[in-house]
């Protein structure tokens, strides 16, 4: 499955939220993460701060799922609207 995360959030009132690219928000949570897998987290975070598509497996595909449903440090407005492109 490739992921594509290059667009922004999407605010209550339905209008794009400036300098909110999911891509890099996602990239910052996973490198700035203490838990998990270290190597894929980095190619990971690289890769959708870059803007590129991000090739998952099954299995990786629900750890990021996982990984980001259970962040602290996302808002729920950000987790819903990624976890929507996953």
């Amino acid at each position: 499955m490739k992921i594509q995360l290059n667009k922004n959030l999407v605010g209550l009132d339905g209008q794009e939220i400036e300098n909110s690219h999911m891509g890099k928000l996602v990239a910052s949570t996973l490198a700035g993460a203490n838990k998990g897998d270290a190597a894929k987290f980095w190619h990971w975070s690289t890769k959708f701060y870059a803007g590129e598509e991000v090739e998952l497996d099954p299995s990786d595909s629900e750890t990021l799922r996982n990984f980001i449903r259970d962040s602290e440090q996302l808002t729920i407005l950000s987790k819903a609207q990624i976890l929507q492109q996953l």
